[in-house]
């Protein structure tokens, strides 16, 4: 029997900071991952993902958001590892909508920078869209993206540096609850004391006695070719998150690929398995980004160069779960991360070892309780 302080089901977005973390309090962690370490079978291909501080879902993420950006710059610091690029962005909609609004907020409550801009000010700065009279936008000159391959990597790399065991290709198979944990794999069968949930959109298949009202969706990613590209290179094009009648669409400045990348973060669709979901991409994947693009940004042809499929594990209020499990208090879960979450996993991975060396946390959380539902 090979036994473990703490077993992390997942090494992936959060397995990994979870995995990083609690390896720096000096437990002893396995981390089981059923592929290999950064893949595109979840929720974090796609290459880049955006951090924001003017945080329109709620105000309480702002605390949580910088420590956050806090905890990766100190990441890269110590791994040497470019991880996040500054860019600044902007949240763009119309002025009865609550998207800017909420922003606006977010930088109000916490004392953050935001700058309402008119939609001719929008205009004026960045001349690539095009932006309705009624429109207005915030801008956080914060904003930026991670590298989502060399952030995976970095917590992977220092877990491992710290003493955590990865277990890349080794899905757990069965886990039998107690004062002792039980988990059997096809290569072995592990003890631990303490067990995390963090599996994504697997996450509800180990949760199955508490019917958690967890969604899986499939979401697309484009990646559009442009015009001009030395208007929408980094430094001259901002990150933008677009409320519309189709949804939010968001998108990034060229990086490390030839098409701009947009996509729909309320894009429609019925449920979907994570082991039996369509993960082809096809060209009626990109429609939506088509029709903004030709609203609001003319310079983005209608050619899709790429797309990814990728999987977002929603909750029905669009916030995170993060909790002891109520009758297992040496099981931690964290997961329903709603297509959000990246920008999180290291301050996920700082919250979920206070849980296990402590069981509380100096983080507010009370919005993540399963108790909600």
């Amino acid at each position: 029997m090979i036994s473990f302080d703490v077993a992390v089901l997942g090494a992936g977005t959060m397995g990994s900071a979870v995995a990083d973390h609690l390896s720096r309090r000096g437990l002893r962690v396995a981390a089981f991952e059923q592929f290999g370490i950064v893949h595109e079978m979840g929720s974090h291909g796609g290459s880049t993902r955006i951090i924001r501080h003017a945080y329109h879902e709620s105000p309480d993420y702002v605390p949580l958001v910088l420590r956050s950006d806090d905890l990766w710059l100190e990441l890269e610091a110590a791994t040497g590892s470019r991880l996040l690029i500054r860019t600044g962005g902007i949240d763009l909609g119309p002025q009865n909508g609550t998207v800017v609004r909420n922003a606006l907020l977010a930088c109000r409550t916490h004392n953050r920078p935001g700058e309402q801009l008119s939609a001719a000010e929008v205009v004026k700065r960045w001349p690539q869209f095009r932006v309705p009279d009624e429109w207005h936008a915030c801008y956080d000159p914060q904003m930026g993206f991670l590298l989502v391959e060399s952030c995976i990597r970095a917590h992977v790399d220092s877990a491992r540096n710290l003493g955590a065991t990865i277990l890349e290709n080794e899905p757990v198979l069965s886990i039998d609850y107690g004062q002792t944990i039980r988990l059997k794999t096809h290569r072995s069968v592990y003890e631990a004391a303490y067990v995390v949930v963090c599996a994504g959109s697997w996450t509800g298949k180990f949760l199955s006695e508490l019917n958690l009202p967890l969604v899986v969706k499939r979401k697309t990613l484009s990646w559009m070719k442009v015009n001009t590209p030395e208007d929408f290179a980094v430094g001259r094009f901002p990150i933008f998150l677009t409320d519309t009648p189709a949804g939010l669409l968001y998108g990034f400045p060229l990086f490390g690929h030839p098409g701009l990348k947009i996509a729909n973060h309320h894009a429609a669709g019925p449920p979907v398995h994570p082991d039996t979901v369509d993960r082809e991409f096809c060209d009626e994947d990109a429609n939506d980004v088509r029709e903004f693009t030709a609203r609001h940004l003319p310079a983005v042809t209608s050619i899709v160069l790429d797309g990814k499929v990728c999987l977002y594990t929603m909750t029905p209020d669009e916030h995170f779960l993060i909790d002891l499990h109520p009758q297992h208090r040496n099981v931690v879960i964290a997961g329903g991360f709603s297509g959000h979450g990246f920008k999180f996993a290291p301050v996920v991975g700082e919250i979920v070892a206070d849980l296990i060396t402590a069981g509380k946390t100096k983080h507010r959380i009370d919005k993540f309780r399963i108790s909600r539902f």
